[in-house]
């Protein structure tokens, strides 16, 4: 259970909601894009993206204008942007030892400096920019945060390990809410039991534990009855491969979920790694890009355990959409006519978003009380 005393210490400010308006004000939403994103961690995509020599992996979520490459000053991120006419040059994975310009040739070599330019008199120096990153089990970050002191926890660096994995694959969301909504209802477990039937019987959150650090919180929760009673068809196929694989023994979680605020979530679940980042694209747009990692045999060989946990995970995405909706539609009323009406925290299941709360406002407060 929460440590309601360490929780205190750390927030230091009354514990309420926040207002209504936060989920809909422009000028809040800039101030959390110039406090919150662009001082934020700055999740780029992992390591395992391009695991060999000349690997690329572009970022749909950038438009494709960056790529994750590997040359031998180990993985980088490079523009994607020609330097002549701006064009985008690869998509996707896959190997390239030199990064070529379908347009005109233009070839930059895997570490983007420029190589040749057809029919300039002589090379016109015009390199890739890249962006500096940090890794942290194998996570790259473009920040000016010191990644490692915020995620100093020994038992985080057990827990989220990705040796012997394998990137497996990227599914894209969009959501029509406040990117706040979609982390709020991360970071409670009060609605897991009443609006889950598959998950609910997955994980047991009567035995969670809460873990605070000031820039991430981590829950922990426990196994449904030994497995043995899953809610939903889907949820069936994902408790037989899980007990197929562990040899008809429960796992020792049901799922370890960190978030690394504003906007990062970690998650593990038995032989399954998840990275969500949800990104803001307005007030009341954000995109989830969801990216999946599995140990090299299952990855390789076990494609009906795959199967079953991407759409267990899939029907439970679709049901916090569904709780991001009315939140937000809720929400939208209350503003709409000018009221203000915030309701208490449940404990220890909603501690997680007591404390994202007293983490936006230590952020916010200042710089509105400043104006």
């Amino acid at each position: 259970m929460t440590d309601l005393a360490n929780l205190s210490a750390l927030t230091k400010t009354p514990t309420t909601q926040l207002p209504v308006d936060w989920y809909f004000s422009q000028k809040i939403y800039e101030l959390e894009m110039k406090l919150l994103f662009e001082q934020g961690p700055g999740y780029i995509g992992h390591e395992l993206m391009v695991p060999e020599m000349s690997d690329f992996h572009t970022l749909e979520w950038m438009g494709h204008g960056k790529t994750l490459v590997r040359n031998a000053n180990g993985v980088e991120l490079l523009s994607n942007v020609c330097r002549h006419r701006q064009a985008v040059m690869l998509k996707g994975r896959g190997k390239a030892d030199h990064i070529v310009c379908p347009l005109h040739r233009w070839t930059y070599d895997s570490g983007g400096k420029l190589l040749g330019a057809p029919h300039f008199p002589g090379n016109p120096c015009l390199d890739l920019g890249k962006t500096p990153l940090q890794n942290w089990n194998g996570l790259l970050f473009s920040s000016p945060r010191d990644i490692h002191r915020d995620l100093a926890s020994a038992a985080l660096a057990r827990d989220f390990d990705f040796t012997g994995y394998l990137y497996h694959g990227t599914r894209i969301d969009e959501y029509d809410v406040n990117w706040k909504a979609f982390i709020e209802v991360y970071l409670e477990d009060y609605h897991v039991v009443p609006f889950h039937p598959g998950l609910g019987q997955f994980v047991d959150c009567e035995g969670l534990e809460w873990e605070f650090g000031d820039w991430y919180s981590v829950q922990t929760v426990g196994v449904y009855q030994q497995l043995g009673k899953p809610g939903t068809r889907t949820y069936k196929r994902w408790h037989d491969a899980v007990l197929k694989y562990y040899g008809g023994e429960p796992p020792p979680h049901g799922a370890i979920w960190l978030t690394y605020y504003p906007n990062i979530m970690v998650e593990w679940y038995p032989h399954v790694l998840v990275i969500s980042t949800i990104l803001p694209r307005g007030v009341d747009k954000c995109t989830n890009v969801v990216e999946f990692y599995y140990p090299e045999d299952i990855a390789l060989f076990e494609p009906d355990f795959v199967e079953a946990e991407q759409a267990a995970y899939a029907e439970t995405a679709e049901e916090d959409k569904e709780i991001c909706n009315r939140m937000q539609e809720g929400r939208q009323a209350l503003w709409l006519r000018g009221d203000n009406e915030i309701g208490p925290y449940q404990s220890p299941m909603e501690d997680g978003m007591v404390h994202f709360h007293e983490f936006l406002r230590r952020h916010l407060d200042p710089a509105l009380a400043a104006r």
